[in-house]
C-alpha cells in the first residue's frame, strides 16, 4: 500500500492529463480516497495471501488485467463523446442503474477506483516486483482490449444494435483471438523461469517446433 500510495500521490503531478485527473480527483475528495483505499488494499491484500512470489506474480497480473476491463467504459467516453440517446443507450446497456443520472455518477466512481488501482497495481508489478510483464507487455494487452472494446462499443451505441444487426460477433472475432492470445502470453511470461518475454507469434513456433521435435 505505501508504494501504491506514493504512486497515486506522483500521478498528481504526471504530464499524463488522465493520471493528473485520477489521482487528483482521488486524492482531493476524502471519501473518494477512502473508498479507494479500501478497494485497493482488498486487492493488495489477495496477492500478499497468495504466498510465494510466483503466485504473487499471477494474482497481481489477474488483478491489473481485470482492472484494465473495468476501467475501459469510461476509457471509451473519453475518446468517443457521446452524446444524446447514444449516451443513454451506452449507459443503458453497461449499468444496472435504471436512472440514467444514477447510472453516469456510479460508473464514474467505478472508473477513478479502478483507474487509480491499475496506476497502482502495474506500478508495483515494474518496480516493486521488478516484473517485465508489467511494463510493455501489459500496456500492449490494455491497447489491444481497448481496440475490442471500443469495436464492441461501436455497435453497441451505433446503427447496428438499433437495427438488430447480427454481424457482432463476426467483426469482434479476430480482435478478440488477438486478446485472448496476448493474455495467455501475458500468463505464460508470469509462470516461465526464464523470463524471457515472447509474443503470441513466438509461442506459437515455440509450440509448432516442440511438437515436430523427434521423440
Amino acid at each position: 500500500m505505501q508504494a501504491s500510495e506514493e504512486r497515486l500521490s506522483a500521478a498528481v503531478h504526471s504530464s499524463l492529463p488522465h493520471e493528473q485527473l485520477v489521482a487528483t480527483r482521488i486524492i482531493d475528495s476524502p471519501r473518494d480516497f477512502t473508498r479507494w483505499e479500501a478497494y485497493h488494499s482488498g486487492l493488495m491484500r489477495r496477492i500478499v495471501l497468495a504466498g510465494e512470489a510466483d503466485a504473487q506474480r499471477t494474482e497481481l497480473l489477474s488483478a491489473a488485467l481485470g482492472l484494465i476491463h473495468r476501467k475501459a467504459t469510461f476509457e471509451y467516453l473519453r475518446n468517443r463523446p457521446l452524446k444524446g440517446r447514444d449516451r443513454i443507450r451506452f449507459f443503458e446497456h453497461f449499468s444496472s442503474h435504471s436512472d440514467y443520472h444514477s447510472a453516469v455518477i456510479a460508473e464514474h466512481g467505478h472508473y477513478l477506483r479502478n483507474a487509480a488501482s491499475y496506476l497502482c497495481s502495474s506500478h508495483v508489478g515494474t518496480h516493486v516486483m521488478l516484473d517485465e510483464t508489467f511494463d510493455e507487455p501489459l500496456m500492449q494487452y490494455e491497447r489491444l482490449y481497448m481496440e475490442y472494446f471500443r469495436a464492441y462499443c461501436d455497435f453497441v451505441v451505433g446503427e447496428h444494435a438499433a437495427k438488430g444487426g447480427g454481424h457482432l460477433s463476426t467483426l469482434l472475432m479476430p480482435l478478440k483471438r488477438d486478446v485472448s492470445n496476448w493474455r495467455e502470453a501475458l500468463f505464460a511470461l508470469a509462470h516461465s523461469r526464464s523470463g524471457i518475454w515472447r509474443t503470441p507469434a513466438e509461442l506459437t513456433r515455440l509450440r509448432r517446433a516442440k511438437k515436430n521435435e523427434p521423440r
